[in-house]
């Protein structure tokens, strides 16, 4: 049996585990744990009407002008 030793973040690792791989823990009785490995349900992928709604709600530019902005952020 190999023997791991938790680092100073509370970390372990695992063999065999990949990165991102997130597991489920439980103590089975005082001093025992047991893993099991969780896998997310995979989401469907957005349609292009659902992403032009985003963009439309989420827009990546600003929603004032910047002389509005240079007059909220800078001393009189």
């Amino acid at each position: 049996m190999k023997i791991q030793t938790i680092d100073s973040k509370r970390r372990l690792v695992l063999p065999g585990a990949s990165p991102g791989e997130c597991y489920a823990v439980r103590e089975a009785s005082p001093g025992h744990y047991e893993l099991a490995k969780v896998i997310p349900a995979p989401k469907p992928k957005p349609s292009p009407v659902e992403l032009d709604a985003l963009l439309i709600s989420a827009a990546l530019t600003p929603k004032m002008s910047w002389e509005q902005l240079r007059s909220l952020t800078r001393e009189p």
